[in-house]
């Protein structure tokens, strides 16, 4: 069975929206993505919401408050989260759903309205109190900590980590939904205000309010919606022990293992030459670097001088992050399937001034966690 994305929608993203509730956040991007796809909630077999831990918007059981607001009564819902990786782990269970036969068309809406839940709090409970005690600093803490383990190990530098933060921000200024709009050069960026060595003020994204919404048909289904559906040929999200003694602190091993599994069942033998864009999240500049490792698109110790070199730059043999990525927006719950909706733009040519030109194949990368929860998908404009 092939399955496909169909329809795509976004809000505009912000700092705060005040203009909306949640669930008015939700709607505005389902409608979109309807309209996208030319159906109405008639036509949706089953919803899956995505969000995140409950403290990040301060509310119990939101795919309760959901189902009047996007006309989802007496239809099946369910609620995924996974931290970063929600709206991946969201599209995951849609597609498991049309697999399963349980459903013909599914509308994915992933979502986080983080103005208005506790953040850092909510953060702060997610370990074990004594196993996980090392998580008391924080998520700037620990992923300061993986970024000075590749420094010196994989030449992960402060100027290489900068020129994500060029590049991506750069992105962000022609995408419509983007919530970040200001362009900063390598010398802003390190100078920036240190907030845990080597992270600097630069190096981190915005938290915003926002959501995505995607709908995923299969074969005949996809056809008779759009003529240019953006077709999965390959998805899949691991894990690894939450307070694994021996993880590595230079590559994700999930990450690696959901690349090898994904790249076999869509055919990808050279993956810097096979896909022509990439939408990864980066909730810092450093874990990009790292990404490109994972997944195939340099050897390790390659990733600062890729960036460096301009090749995952708009122009540049594969475009990374078009949209801005991470440092254009960055609504949590829905960062990881805004991920999967960009790439699907992409592949069918509906990304406006950041597309890149005749797209065809295009890579996904997300996650959840620190390092523990990684998940790819391939995206291609054919089966």
């Amino acid at each position: 069975m092939n399955i496909a994305i169909v329809g795509t929608g976004q809000t505009v993203h912000a700092k705060r929206r005040t203009d909306v509730s949640q669930v008015g956040l939700a709607r505005e991007a389902v409608v979109e993505a309807l309209a996208d796809a030319g159906l109405t909630m008639d036509d949706i077999d089953s919803i899956v919401v995505a969000s995140g831990p409950v403290m990040f918007a301060a509310v119990n059981q939101p795919e309760k408050w959901l189902v009047d607001a996007l006309g989802a009564r007496y239809k099946p819902v369910v609620r995924v989260t996974s931290g970063g990786g929600t709206g991946l782990a969201g599209a995951l269970t849609a597609i498991n759903q049309i697999k399963g036969g349980a459903a013909r068309r599914v509308l994915v809406v992933a979502y986080d309205k983080l103005s208005e839940g506790a953040l850092q709090a909510s953060i702060s409970t997610l370990y074990d109190p004594f196993w996980g005690r090392e998580f008391a600093v924080g998520i700037m803490g620990f992923a300061a900590a993986y970024w000075h383990a590749r420094i010196t190990a994989l030449g992960h530098t402060e100027e290489a980590a900068a020129h994500v933060a060029v590049k991506n921000r750069h992105n962000a200024m022609s995408n419509p939904k983007a919530h970040m709009k200001k362009e900063v050069t390598v010398e802003e960026v390190l100078a920036s205000r240190p907030l845990c060595w080597p992270i600097k003020r630069l190096d981190v994204p915005p938290i915003s309010d926002g959501a995505c919404a995607v709908i995923f048909a299969a074969d005949d289904d996809a056809m008779a919606i759009t003529d240019r559906p953006a077709w999965i040929q390959g998805m899949a999200y691991y894990a690894e022990a939450d307070n694994s003694a021996d993880r590595s602190m230079l590559q994700s091993e999930p990450l690696q293992i959901a690349a090898a599994r994904v790249y076999k069942e869509a055919g990808i033998t050279n993956p810097f030459r096979q896909f022509d864009v990439a939408e990864v999240q980066e909730p810092y500049t450093c874990f990009e670097l790292s990404y490109y490792e994972g997944l195939g698109l340099c050897p390790a110790g390659g990733a600062a001088e890729l960036v460096m070199s301009g090749a995952t730059s708009m122009g540049g043999e594969l475009p990374v992050n078009p949209s801005g990525g991470c440092m254009g927006a960055n609504p949590i719950g829905a960062t990881a399937l805004i991920r999967l909706a960009e790439a699907a733009m992409q592949v069918t040519g509906k990304a406006g001034d950041h597309q890149v030109p005749d797209a065809q194949r295009a890579l996904v990368q997300a996650g959840g966690g620190w390092a523990n929860l990684r998940g790819v998908a391939v995206l291609g404009a054919e089966k």
